[in-house]
């Protein structure tokens, strides 16, 4: 998984946002798409996820999600999430409760995020 923790990290860091995070999901250990946070955007599936866990003003497209939105393939089983500072150092980037709601929705078991430390892993029941 190391391979994927870094590719996650360059993903984070191509993000135009102020907050960079960058997404990939997986499909059997292979990458099927991959996403960062988009601040200037929305989508009607964040909004709806937003209002469903009581933030509906939280419509800026978040990593997660727009994974979701752009991934054709069915299968996904893994997500991982990196967030970096401007100095490209990692930070924490657990799902917020929208994009929870949306991982598990989406039937992804095994979900990946960064820490000030590094990455760690959590399961979705």
């Amino acid at each position: 998984m190391e391979g994927i923790f870094r590719q996650a990290v360059e993903v984070a860091k191509s993000s135009t946002s102020k907050k960079k995070v960058g997404c990939l999901l997986l499909s059997k250990n292979k990458v099927i798409q991959e996403a960062t946070n988009i601040e200037t955007k929305s989508h009607p599936t964040q909004a709806k996820f937003a209002r469903m866990v009581g933030l509906k003003e939280k419509i800026y497209l978040h990593a997660e999600i727009s994974a979701l939105v752009k991934c054709k393939q069915e299968g996904a089983d893994t997500i991982v999430v990196a967030r970096v500072n401007s100095l490209g150092d990692l930070r924490m980037a657990k799902p917020c409760p929208i994009c929870q709601l949306a991982i598990r929705e989406a039937g992804i078991s095994r979900v990946f995020y960064s820490t000030n430390n590094g990455f760690v892993g959590e399961v979705y029941d």
